[in-house]
């Protein structure tokens, strides 16, 4: 049997490298172009794919055909690539020398270990038959990305049976991998309301139909949505994020507009909060002699992994990890993830990989300390041929 410990052992000085590279350099979603080809350099010297292209300016897709004899399936591994728009800590290790931008998801880990990953794999082509995707996704930080996939004329997506994707989290320590049975992440909807009345002197409220007051009811009779018509059951989620509107203390506006996000992780859910917030948005405004206008813009739907899936996983993290360092995640995350735009396809899983240190401090992501223990890179990768092994049914893991 393939000793793939020795083999991740042995590029994880390399691959910690090329990761702490990434992080010191972080690029915006859909200007990947310098983290793009500096994988994409590595992925020539170290994979042996048997198909490379560039997807958009900043994508990379490379497939690893088996050569064992028999038809075979076809698994897609996902490792997204953008930064987000946050100074970072100066105390971090590494820390980032873009002023403005930052790894505060752990992308910069996920390009290195599925890249990783591949070479190792490439190397015993001979043990499965069937195909190894791998999609190096830009954007995923502004729902972007996956897209390029998805209508990229040369990627055919009836050849692709399932997919796979691991994920940093802060909430689970290093060495850990998480795993949830049906939804792990929420859809991620947009809302833009706009309330129109009738500005003037603050001074002459009367004969005004005052947009500022209309909005602060709207706010807050959006919140009875979640409290008093979804089961209490179900996790939802409804915040204003924004409100602008005026431009003086002493002059009331024409209109205020307010945009905010939607988080279901059921279906019947996400229909309901589409009509409730169209609707009370609308009677409210009218209820304050003002029109509301409402654009409610549907964005990654929930990423919700079959049940076989999430026990293949298991299988994949006990054998390469242990037992117990698979860890089942209590609830879902309200986050949302747009390679659900592909897994709404395929059947598929998603899969945290701890990044807090044991007994370390706390990083939230998209936050200026968000940090991944270098553990979750050899972590990371022994994952991803753990997954590969259970898919494929070739022999890995010691535990």
């Amino acid at each position: 049997m393939v000793d793939f410990y020795k083999e991740v052992e042995a590029i994880t000085p390399t691959i910690t490298a090329m990761r702490n590279h990434i992080h010191e350099n972080p690029e915006l979603s859909m200007h990947e172009y310098h983290t793009c080809a500096y994988l994409e350099e590595y992925v020539k010297q170290h994979v042996a794919y048997d198909r490379l292209k560039r997807v958009g300016e900043t994508g990379l897709f490379f497939e690893i055909k088996g050569t064992k004899p028999g038809k075979g399936k076809t698994l897609v591994f996902r490792g997204d690539i953008d930064a987000l728009p946050i100074q970072e800590d100066p105390h971090m290790h590494p820390c980032s020398k873009v002023p403005g931008v930052m790894h505060a998801c752990g992308h910069d880990v996920h390009g290195t270990i599925n890249v990783g990953a591949a070479s190792i794999l490439s190397h015993h082509k001979d043990l499965f038959s069937g195909s190894l995707y791998f999609f190096i996704q830009p954007a995923e930080e502004t729902l972007q990305g996956a897209q390029l996939f998805l209508h990229d004329p040369e990627i055919d997506f009836n050849k692709i049976d399932d997919v796979a994707a691991l994920h940093c989290s802060a909430e689970i320590p290093a060495g850990t991998v998480g795993v949830r049975y049906g939804a792990i992440l929420a859809s991620a909807d947009e809302v833009h309301i706009t309330i129109k009345g009738k500005g003037g002197h603050a001074a002459h409220q009367h004969t005004l139909r005052d947009p500022v007051v209309a909005s602060s009811a709207v706010v807050m009779a959006l919140q009875s949505l979640e409290s008093r018509e979804i089961n209490a059951a179900h996790p939802v989620v409804l915040t204003i994020s924004t409100i602008h509107g005026g431009k003086a203390h002493n002059i009331v506006p024409d209109e205020v507009v307010m945009t905010g996000t939607v988080r279901t992780l059921d279906p019947e859910d996400r229909d309901h909060m589409e009509e409730g917030v169209k609707r009370i948005a609308t009677d409210v405004a009218k209820a304050y002699r003002c029109e509301a206008e409402v654009e409610y813009l549907r964005g990654v739907p929930p990423f919700v992994c079959e049940d076989e899936w999430v026990d293949r996983a298991r299988r994949a993290g006990a054998k390469m990890l242990g037992k117990e360092n698979v860890l089942t995640m209590p609830y879902a995350a309200m986050g949302g993830e747009d390679f659900a735009f592909v897994k709404e396809k395929k059947p598929g899983i998603f899969v945290r990989l701890g990044s807090r240190t044991p007994g370390g401090p706390y990083g939230s992501a998209h936050s200026s300390t968000f940090y991944s223990d270098p553990k979750s890179i050899p972590t990371g990768m022994l994952m991803i041929i753990g997954i590969a092994s259970e898919y494929f049914g070739f022999p890995a893991g010691k535990y």
